[in-house]
């Protein structure tokens, strides 16, 4: 596993969602991320009220983040989000679209399984950039 310095300086871009990521769950719980996914529940990604503060506050850079794996991927950024967790088990019905619509274009945006899927997306995805 990478340290979190080593992290920090392969993906500069995203300094401030790694640093909130540990902060939440700590370095040792890292591992478990990457093991079993954000479903398994960790501090600070359990809760709607939670996960919903931290996918607002970081907004910026989980979109950044959306963006460049859906580029890379072939894929635009809705038609990817489709296939995230509770939409593989249940298609996105029309307002979850507009609710995924109203977060990828920065409007006020409530607390649902949009706002808490994105962290869980962060949270994932900055344990990922651990992984060697």
């Amino acid at each position: 596993m990478k340290t979190k310095k080593q992290v920090l300086t392969e993906n500069a871009d995203y300094k401030s969602l790694i640093n909130a990521v540990i902060s939440n769950i700590g370095m040792e719980s890292v591992n478990d991320v990457i093991n079993h996914g954000a479903e398994a529940g960790f501090a600070g990604f359990t809760y709607y009220v939670d996960t919903h503060k931290f996918a607002m506050k970081h907004r910026k850079q989980i979109l950044q983040l959306l963006n460049e794996m859906a580029d890379s991927l072939g894929e635009d950024v809705v038609q990817m989000v489709s296939t995230f967790g509770v939409f593989r088990r249940s298609p996105m019905d029309n307002e979850d679209k507009k609710e995924l619509y109203r977060y990828l274009g920065e409007a006020r945006s409530e607390q649902s399984t949009i706002t808490n899927l994105m962290a869980w997306f962060a949270l994932e995805e900055v344990c990922r950039m651990f992984d060697e």
